[in-house]
């Protein structure tokens, strides 16, 4: 009985060696992989290519391109406020120069001059004219009487 006990035990502590041998090397395993830090690993990459003329390239060209993003986006920026300004400005002196016409009662501007004359010239009457520019029929009926308007060509 004692060479069945001793083979057992024989087996049993092979196998229990054999198990903490490799509970051992797995823990080992996850530890040496634990220690690793990759982000450390890729600043050590990092710098060792910073430190050679390509890396140093790169680098710089990487910079240049942020900094010419940067620069277009500020300028793009510029622009869209500087139109926003103009239209706001342009819709300002329609508006001051209505009231300034609407104050002194001055004939129509010489836009609205070309528009009569091309209008009388198709016929129309001073109704309809006063009809398609918004205008009063009175201001047709000035246009017509007051020949000689600065850059009017019109049809008598």
């Amino acid at each position: 009985m004692l060479p069945d006990l001793d083979f057992s035990l024989a087996v049993i502590g092979l196998i229990l060696l054999t198990g903490g041998m490799l509970l051992w090397r797995s823990v080992s395993a996850r530890q040496r992989i634990a220690r690793q830090n990759p982000l450390r690993e890729l600043e050590r990459e990092k710098e060792q290519r910073s430190h050679t003329p390509e890396g140093l390239i790169q680098e710089m060209e990487l910079r240049l391109y942020d900094y010419g993003r940067e620069v277009e986006g500020r300028v793009e920026t510029t622009l869209h406020v500087l139109d926003r300004l103009i239209r706001d400005a342009e819709h300002e002196i329609g508006r001051l120069e209505e009231v300034l016409q609407a104050s002194r009662g001055v004939q129509p501007e010489p836009e609205i001059n070309q528009r009569i004359s091309c209008l009388i010239e198709t016929g129309l009457t001073d109704a309809e004219i006063a009809a398609c520019l918004g205008c009063s029929q009175e201001t047709i009926e000035q246009w017509r009487q007051h020949p000689g308007r600065s850059g009017d060509t019109r049809v008598a």
